[in-house]
């Protein structure tokens, strides 16, 4: 029999949303604390038409799903592994018979690839769906797929903070939207605004000693990462009387058991936490949180092929998530550290996944699972750029061919899912022997979780600790090996490592310590890094700063030559363009290059033809950085299209070509090629003005349309035709004052659609009024502007109604005597 607490706010859906279930698709909205993760999982197990089929709990984390298995497991009086268990990466603990499963999203993928059609499951649920993790966003594409295999799956979309009547639209016009309102307890927020010029760490410390005074039990203090929970935790060293503990995924499972349990009798507990404890976590005792808000989100960086920690502002969801962890347990208090008018500048929610990191997981995941990234259905855009980004490393890595299909080592690649950097690496081991493999095995796991602050990379067995070691464990398994690894071989661990990462491959810049690297970058070693670093090396985890264009290297490995033949490395000589003389003339080279790093060069046996130059030359601009292209010249052109396209019909528009930069730098052989065949010099492709190219893509008809929707020119009530510029926020005309006499409201163009605005000038031609509402002018402004002038300019009109005036460029004594 399984109890539900009937003062929980979602207990009152229960009923309603268990008889719409089965089959059927559903969307809840409900505060944090409402129980959507505890009460609502247990009440599912219990309903009759799941007790022959299981039920899917995805969780974004490994530390909630773990915890809440343990608490529905508890809530049962059963262990963990009964009637319900967990699944997390590296780690499960479930049974045939176990009916309700938590998992990650990623864990979950992995189910979709082995068995589309999810035997035996009745029901999926991703709860904290606001996250928009990756495999979040993924996961439910690729179940909607296979929702058509099966109609009689159950599909639930939960969260305090999401949009849930856009999501219900999304997924269908047959998807249900159930809302649970009122949070469980209430919550009083307290606003600490950090105060100018000072270290908001140190003001942070000061806002947790007043929230400890005023809890109960403990407070959660909510910082971005592992380096703010250290400096927090100094600063609250020896100044509270409150057990002081982090919670981070980099702990131990032990530590962070222990910042999950309720502090001990007549003890407070003060619990540093990153966006971890944000969702689904019970953090026993805690009754006051204090928000930073701030928090680290994962951007990815396309011209370095690096993704990185930001710190950021959080969105609002975010804040309402944080401080719903003070209501859970009872009446709560939540310190913001900003202003209270701070919040109206902050975003609603925080951007997705797939719109801000790499990508090349999730694409490989969509190979794998037969269909390409736009044939699935994402709730939001997925970066192009990214994913372009994902797609060349793939193809690099050999995973996929020039055609974008799974090699048959892609596939392999594939299966192990994760990064495939280093599913890569796995692969090209796994026919080795035991010593490299157990090397290996000792690679890949500092690879995926860094030492901090390790003297060599990789380091030795006995410095792994924490999550590093638990991977370490992992990939063993995964090689299949027992042995401990022997000494560490520098020139072994290069050769591993060039397998997932030829890309980092990077050669010293004269006689510094600066590299250009093969993807193009450049990184150097700090100046307070004294490590020694040849002519080679390959950088594997880089830093960046604000102030340096270069990123800095932290971990890496030096090269020797025998390394840069080794067979991940291509080595070709092909053709290249080059500008050579004191004129640039274009030239043809062979060149042999470890991507963007020039290894050796010679001339070309014979020049290219005319058409072979202009496709070489086409290369040459899409793989410089310089922007050869004058698309400054051909600016008022393609702000007028953007413009008409605001005016075209959706079926009008769809036959209109794409003029956006990366449209036009890959497809210039379409375009700009035509234009190139008499060019020979890098003088000439700088002065080479676009403009007749560019609109020479639009069809007779859809040039007659743009002139139509619009036109280069207004003519004035004066009968004189102005130029319309089109490159300010609004299209605008500049004319004088008089010349508009007579004109009663603004102009239009586009359909009526986009209004003129008008730059008013004097008689000298210097600037009176700007204004797209002529009318409003006429009525108010205008009376000043003539009192003002009439005195300034007294040979020209100045009439007292200017609506029943001539309009004119002429003096009163030159209209008096035509």
């Amino acid at each position: 029999m399984v109890n539900i607490d009937s003062n929980l706010p979602v207990a009152a859906l229960l009923p309603k949303l268990i008889a719409q279930l089965p089959g059927s698709k559903v969307v809840l909205q409900a505060p944090p604390g409402a129980g959507k993760s505890t009460a609502l999982p247990l009440a599912l197990l219990a309903a009759p038409a799941f007790q022959q089929q299981r039920i899917l709990l995805l969780q974004p984390r490994r530390l909630a799903a773990m915890s809440i298995a343990h608490y529905l497991a508890q809530q049962l009086n059963e262990p963990v592994g009964q009637r319900v268990g967990y699944h997390v990466r590296g780690e499960q603990k479930f049974s045939a018979s176990t009916q309700l499963v938590i998992m990650t999203e990623g864990m979950f993928v992995q189910y979709l690839q082995n068995d589309p059609e999810l035997t035996g499951v009745g029901a999926v649920l991703f709860d904290e769906f606001h996250e928009r993790n990756l495999y979040s966003d993924l996961g439910l594409a690729m179940l909607l797929e296979s929702l058509c295999l099966r109609d009689d799956l159950s599909l639930l979309v939960m969260s305090a903070t999401l949009p849930a009547t856009e999501i219900a639209t999304w997924l269908g016009s047959d998807t249900q939207v159930l809302q649970c309102e009122g949070r469980q307890y209430p919550i009083t927020t307290h606003y600490r605004p950090v105060p100018t010029n000072s270290d908001w760490r140190v003001h942070c410390a000061q806002v947790i000693k007043e929230a400890l005074a005023q809890a109960q039990q403990g407070v959660l203090v909510f910082l971005p990462g592992w380096h703010d929970i250290q400096c927090v935790t100094e600063l609250l060293t020896d100044a509270v009387a409150a057990d002081v503990l982090p919670l981070h995924r980099q702990i131990s499972m032990a530590a962070q058991q222990q910042a999950l349990a309720a502090p001990a009798q007549g003890h407070k507990k003060i619990v540093l936490a990153t966006n971890i404890a944000e969702t689904s976590l019970t953090i026993a005792g805690i009754d006051v949180v204090v928000d930073s808000g701030r928090e680290r989100r994962a951007m990815f960086y396309p011209r370095h092929g690096i993704q990185r920690l930001v710190t950021q502002r959080i969105s609002r969801a975010a804040a309402t998530q944080r401080a719903g962890r003070a209501g859970r347990l009872g009446p709560g208090i939540c310190y913001q550290l900003w202003a209270s008018s701070d919040a109206h500048g902050m975003r609603d929610f925080d951007a997705p996944a797939v719109a801000t990191e790499d990508l090349t997981q999730l694409l490989l995941e969509c190979k794998r699972w037969g269909s390409e990234v736009q044939e699935l259905a994402f709730f939001s855009p997925v970066n192009q750029a990214h994913l372009q980004a994902a797609q060349q490393l793939l193809q690099q890595l050999q995973i996929v061919d020039t055609r974008g299909t799974l090699t048959v080592l892609g596939q392999r690649v594939a299966a192990f899912g994760g990064d495939p950097r280093l599913a890569r690496i796995a692969v090209a081991v796994q026919d080795a022997d035991a010593p490299t493999r157990a090397r290996a095995a000792l690679l890949l796991a500092q690879l995926e979780a860094p030492l901090r602050q390790a003297t060599h990379f990789p380091a030795p067995l006995a410095q792994l600790k924490g999550e590093t070691r638990q991977r370490w464990q992992w990939w063993r398994k995964q090689l299949g090996v027992t042995d401990i690894p022997g000494s560490i071989d520098d020139g072994l661990m290069a050769e591993l490592v060039l397998w997932g990462y030829p890309d980092r491959i990077a050669r010293r810049r004269g006689s510094g310590r600066s590299y250009l690297t093969a993807y193009g970058g450049g990184v150097q070693f700090h100046q307070n890094d004294h490590r020694e670093a040849g002519t080679w090396l390959v950088a594997l985890t880089l830093n960046f700063s604000e102030r340096q264009a270069d990123a800095i290297v932290a971990d890496y490995l030096p090269l020797r030559a025998v390394d840069l033949e080794h067979p991940a490395l291509t080595h070709e000589w092909h053709t290249e363009l080059t500008f050579v003389g004191p004129k640039q003339r274009l030239q043809a080279v062979e060149v042999q290059r470890l991507g963007a790093i020039l290894c050796a060069q010679r001339a070309a046996n014979k020049q290219p033809s005319a058409s072979e130059r202009a496709q070489l030359l086409c290369d040459y601009v899409r793989q410089s950085s310089e922007g050869f292209i004058n698309f400054t010249a051909a600016a008022p052109l393609l702000a007028r299209i953007d413009v008409a396209l605001r005016g075209l019909t959706a079926a009008e528009r769809a036959d209109w070509p794409a003029f956006s930069s990366a449209v036009l730098l890959q497809s210039l052989e379409q375009w700009a090629v035509p234009y190139w065949q008499q060019m020979d010099s890098l003088a000439d492709l700088r002065s080479w003005d676009p403009t007749p190219a560019l609109l020479a893509r639009l069809t007779y008809p859809q040039q007659q349309c743009l002139d139509a929707l619009c036109p280069t020119h207004w003519q004035a009530p004066s009968g004189i035709r102005h130029r319309i510029d089109y490159l300010g926020e609004q299209p605008s005309v500049a004319l004088k004052l008089q010349e508009v006499f007579g004109e009663p409201v603004s102009p239009s163009i586009c359909r009526q659609q986009v209004t003129l605005v008008l730059e008013l000038l004097s008689p000298a031609g210097r600037p009176l009024q700007r204004t797209a509402d002529l009318a409003s002018f006429w009525q108010n402004a205008y009376q000043l502007v003539k009192k003002e002038m009439k005195g300034r300019y007294p040979k020209h009109p100045w009439p007292d109604d200017p609506l029943q005036a001539q309009a004119t460029v002429k003096t009163k004594r030159m209209l008096n005597n035509p």
